[in-house]
């Protein structure tokens, strides 16, 4: 685990000083080792986590024996034994590392040899000999990997600070569009950053004499058959396959050479990790955020959870009276806006026990593979009516719907908000999409550019909705903060869910099995019921319990206003200052119709462009 950087000059002047620059701004990501290099096709940068072969065989650059091919990567190659074994078994390597498989690889298939690796990764390769830079990314986007073209340069680096300039830069309205009207963070190769990209999840940039060729090497739907929709496949048949795939997972995962936890919420993903840590009869630490106020707090179905996994449970608290404090130290580490006011505890819990482990396990990933949100009930319903009688189906889909939906908006709400995903399939989810209010944009917001329009690559509406989730709404956003808040404390996130072969067949499975008794993700649930406490695995879904909004209306209400009366603010001209304040006033009188996400969006962008831009 580590992170990367780098600049490729076509001018002929390599910019050492930038680099170190560029270096120094992510030195949290890999605190074990720095090194900086040059060769003919650009200066390079590199800093190591240890986390599996703690020997100096495995510090980077990895190189071929010719010297032609050098690597330098983030992530880890959860399949290497399996393809050192397979691929070459009379090869002596220098290591006992992940990464040098990569090289050896690359040598045999040539870039194809993506096809062959399981794993979280941003891969540099530097070819020599072909004059050729690849700069890759997997399959979900689990690492990140940032680029930009400037002044006959390439830069790249795994955090966006390593690329942005002291002196600010200028602010993509594309994204201010999709973040304010869609809810999307991290949805495309766009940032806030004007001319600031992301290298896409299953893709890689193949750079050569100053041109830049993307490809995408992985399309989930080529390993999708919806032919088996329509064959007589027992549930049986798809969950036992679910289970063997989810296990292997787990195993692959467990390689490493450090101190192992696990963040355990009171949710499903975390009691089928526990479920897991009890099937290979693992022991790790686990840990827990809680609050201040009992009413938000997960911690004794976390509790229930780690009791029957039989491992030690820890838990922190935010100081409220500190949270705007700490938000200011939080935005510039995510350097970007953010979604929710959540992110704070998910920061602060590595921060408080950053001494204690450097891997941990999180459950990123459990909702979208197993169409856990409550949302997915319209895409079933609208999919199983072929199988039941309607007006049956009818009467069912508003009995589950009493058990799923949040209780905080009506049916009516509900439906409207979750019809969207398949009317408009560029809209965001439900989580507070349905409650925008067009009056606190102003006429130059609306011009900015259209929605984004999300692929539907399915027959099914179950799978293109959990397509919209992996690739495009939830995912990106989870997986950003995942890194951001662990990378910081050279802290390794393990997201066992989020293994392709697991993902691939959860769109597999047919959607009539993914909503039985009454039960979501009864999928990831019924395989391994034996496993761990069933009061926790069979609960239904909970919306997520945190304090938001009072924090946005007690403990943050005066730095919110503090923030829309600023010079700032105004200057901008994207949103209406007057609609604002009338949409707060509305917040605090009617928390049912007034969403404090949208509250939190103006806050968390305005903060944004004062700490950061500035």
């Amino acid at each position: 685990m580590c992170g990367i950087a780098g600049i490729l000059p076509f001018d002929g002047f390599f910019d050492k000083k930038k680099l170190h620059e560029m270096v120094s701004s992510i030195a949290h990501r890999g605190p074990d080792q720095k090194n900086i290099f040059k060769n003919k096709l650009g200066i390079f940068g590199f800093l190591r986590l240890k986390i599996i072969d703690l020997s100096n065989k495995s510090n980077q650059p990895l190189m071929s024996k010719d010297k032609n091919i050098q690597v330098i990567y983030n992530g880890e190659i959860y399949n290497y034994k399996t393809l050192k074994a397979k691929y070459f078994p009379r090869v002596n390597f220098f290591s006992d590392g992940d990464g040098e498989i990569i090289i050896h690889l690359y040598e045999k298939f040539g870039i194809s040899f993506l096809e062959k690796i399981k794993g979280m990764y941003s891969i540099c390769i530097i070819d020599k000999k072909k004059n050729k830079v690849f700069l890759i990314r997997d399959r979900f986007g689990i690492k990140p990997l940032y680029f930009k073209k400037k002044n006959q340069k390439i830069y790249f680096s795994s955090e966006i600070k390593g690329l942005a300039e002291k002196k600010g830069e200028n602010i993509n309205s594309k994204e201010v569009y999709k973040f304010f009207k869609q809810g999307l963070v991290n949805s495309t190769a766009e940032t806030w950053f004007k001319d600031i990209y992301q290298v896409k999840p299953s893709h890689f940039l193949e750079i050569c004499d100053g041109k830049i060729l993307e490809k995408k090497y992985y399309k989930i739907e080529n390993f999708i058959d919806e032919s088996l929709d329509n064959k007589k496949n027992s549930f049986k048949y798809f969950i036992d396959e679910f289970k063997g795939r989810m296990l292997q997972s787990f195993e692959e995962h467990n390689y490493f050479d450090v101190v192992a936890g696990v963040h355990l919420s009171g949710g499903i993903d975390s009691a089928v990790l526990a479920a897991l840590m009890n099937y290979h009869k693992k022991k790790f630490k686990s840990f827990t955020f809680d609050f201040e106020d009992k009413k938000y707090s997960e911690i004794k179905f976390a509790r229930k959870i780690s009791d029957s996994a039989n491992i030690e449970n820890f838990s922190c608290k935010i100081n409220e009276n500190k949270i705007f404090d700490y938000l200011i130290k939080v935005i510039d580490r995510e350097y970007e806006p953010f979604s929710s006011l959540r992110i704070l505890s998910q920061h602060n819990l590595y921060d408080t026990y950053k001494n204690e482990c450097k891997v941990i396990f999180d459950g990123s990933g459990g909702d979208e593979i197993g169409a856990g949100y409550s949302y997915y009930l319209t895409p079933w319903y609208l999919e199983n009516l072929k199988y039941f009688n309607k007006s049956n189906l009818k009467k069912r889909y508003f009995k589950n719907l009493a058990h799923i939906k949040n209780d905080t908006i009506s049916n009516s709400e509900f439906i409207r908000g979750s019809f969207s995903q398949f009317k408009k399939p560029g809209s965001s989810t439900i989580d507070g999409s349905i409650y925008q209010s067009d009056f606190i944009y102003s006429q130059k917001f609306n011009e900015t550019c259209d929605e984004i329009i999300i692929p539907k690559p399915f027959k099914s509406y179950m799978r293109n909705a959990q397509y919209a989730d992996i690739f495009f709404l939830k995912l990106p956003r989870s997986l950003k903060y995942a890194d951001r808040s662990s990378m910081y404390n050279s802290i390794e996130t393990r997201v066992p869910f989020l293994d392709h072969k697991v993902v691939e067949w959860s769109l597999q499975i047919p959607s009539k099995y993914k909503l039985l008794n009454k039960q979501q993700r009864i999928t990831m649930k019924h395989p391994f019921r034996n496993y761990v406490n069933k009061e926790v695995l069979y609960q239904n879904k909970r919306t997520i319990a945190d304090p938001q909004s009072k924090w946005l209306k007690e403990n943050l209400k005066d730095n919110f206003f503090d923030l829309i009366n600023s010079k700032s603010f105004n200057a901008h001209g994207f949103l209406d200052k007057k609609g604002v304040l009338k949409y707060y006033d509305n917040f605090q009188k009617y928390p049912k119709h007034f969403n404090s996400f949208l509250i939190f969006q103006i806050f968390i962008s305005e903060l944004w462009s004062q700490k950061i831009l500035k």
